[in-house]
């Protein structure tokens, strides 16, 4: 019987945020490419506006996981300092907390 350990676990999802690091970075050069060749219009310049705004999100929460792989740190709750259960790193690579202690999303417009 094989038996993988967390450590494997985690060198597999160093790979995973290492591909989601490079495809970010070349949707951000694309985006910056397009804005200066085409002026467009205003639904166009939001739209990559938003692109933009969620790839630069993405790329920071990247490096910081790749940054906490490097520290020993990468799958560990920043709450209740618990490991966070692989199965959830693989579906959100970039988590830094267990399904227990994740922040609740702020609802824009809501009290």
């Amino acid at each position: 019987m094989y038996v993988v350990s967390r450590q494997d676990e985690l060198g597999v999802l160093r790979i995973v945020l290492e591909e989601q690091y490079e495809r970010h970075s070349t949707q951000l050069a694309l985006l910056a490419r397009q804005a200066r060749q085409l002026p467009g219009d205003r639904t166009d310049l939001a739209a990559a506006s938003a692109l933009t705004a969620a790839s630069r999100q993405a790329l920071g929460d990247i490096a910081r996981a790749l940054h906490y792989l490097e520290q020993g740190r990468y799958g560990t709750c920043e709450e209740c300092r618990g490991d966070i259960p692989i199965e959830r790193l693989a579906l959100r690579p970039a988590t830094r907390f267990c399904t227990t202690c994740q922040p609740e999303p702020h609802h824009q417009g809501r009290p």
